[in-house]
């Protein structure tokens, strides 16, 4: 935490000095807290700044025992720029893990979100996307960057959280939009591997791998079944060599996994799919089915709990800028949950319940 507060005092403060009442980290840690436990819009977090103002102003030394009003905190997080926050969010996010890490299995995937979606119904349709980099061993956000869709696409955005990953030799997993060329090359440039998705947006590739797994032999096969919510699902995985054509035409791809399913799902319907992964470093298919498995981490335990846990989708904060920086206010605290071992945030909210000395432990 002592670490944390050090980094939001470098955040940039965009205020005139004079009648500034409150330290700007100082409100930023009160709305990481707020988000933490629960709240949200200004109002909630100007509430619970004020419920909890004692042990706010003890607990961190203030000398003044003020608190920030809810307008305050909407002028903080209407002003404050997006790409310092950022920037500060992944200086720190550098730091959680242990030291030397290695070989991380890390999902790169992005998020909209939902309140900034402005002129849904026609071609002008803009909105804000945070992309994340999750690790599926921590849980933890070790990067984020942030897009708007009339402006920039996912891919870039992907390639410079690549080119930014605090951490060397680490196995990035990413969905059919980031198979590109260019983007899986940036990952070996960079010292890293990669499992992509492989889909019919890449046509040759796709009919190659098709062609090569009905014709030979598997390195190695594992099959799992699944049944629950109503689903019945023979998993079946398989793992092959990739050939001179993949090899040539592609960055230093050694294998190519297919994953068949079929079985039944809700009223007993027949289900059938076929998928294609590539991948730069040769496993077991027992590992691949694991770290193909363990991609959708990202949505299972990033994603919804900010949707659902966080209300990010109902947020009623619409201004670009502001609900921004809320959503990496938010990963911050998801993450300080994570690095207290708790993997699921409502059990994490209802450890802290507004008892903040706690948090120091952290320090």
């Amino acid at each position: 935490m002592s670490i944390l507060i050090d980094l939001l005092k470098q955040v940039k403060d965009f205020r005139r000095p004079q009648g500034t009442r409150h330290p700007l980290w100082f409100i930023l840690l009160i709305i990481i807290l707020g988000l933490m436990n629960g709240h949200r819009g200004y109002r909630a977090l100007g509430d619970f700044a004020k419920f909890n103002r004692s042990s706010l102003t003890k607990y961190y030394s203030l000398a003044k025992k003020r608190v920030p009003s809810y307008s305050t905190i909407r002028r903080v997080m209407e002003g404050i720029n997006n790409a310092c926050l950022i920037a500060i969010f992944n200086q720190w996010a550098a730091q959680l893990p242990p030291e030397n890490i290695l070989e991380n299995w890390v999902a790169i995937d992005g998020k909209s979100i939902r309140s900034t979606v402005q002129e849904y119904q026609n071609n002008q349709q803009n909105f804000v996307s945070i992309v994340s980099a999750f690790c599926q061993e921590q849980k933890l956000v070790f990067s984020l960057n942030k897009l708007e869709s009339k402006k920039e696409s996912e891919i870039h955005c992907a390639r410079e959280i690549v080119k930014n990953l605090p951490f060397d030799s680490q196995v990035l997993t990413l969905d059919a939009l980031h198979c590109q060329k260019q983007t899986l090359k940036i990952i070996r440039d960079k010292g890293h591997d990669y499992l992509v998705s492989v889909k019919k947006n890449q046509p040759k590739l796709y009919q190659e791998l098709e062609n090569i797994a009905g014709q030979s032999k598997p390195l190695s096969i594992n099959q799992t079944r699944e049944q629950s919510h109503g689903r019945h699902i023979t998993r079946t995985l398989s793992v092959f060599p990739v050939n001179k054509f993949i090899k040539s035409n592609w960055p230093d791809p050694l294998v190519f996994v297919q994953v068949e399913r079929k079985g039944t799902r809700g009223h007993d319907e027949p289900y059938y799919n076929l998928a294609y992964y590539l991948c730069s470093r040769q496993e077991n298919a027992q590992v691949f089915t694991e770290k193909i498995q363990g991609h959708w981490c990202i949505e299972n335990q990033l994603h919804w709990p900010k949707d659902v846990v966080l209300q990010e989708d109902s947020s009623p904060i619409h201004q670009n800028q502001a609900a921004t920086n809320l959503s990496v206010l938010k990963t911050i605290g998801m993450n300080l949950f994570r690095f207290l071992g708790f993997d699921s945030i409502t059990e994490g909210q209802r450890w802290l319940a507004h008892r903040h000395e706690r948090l120091l432990v952290l320090v």
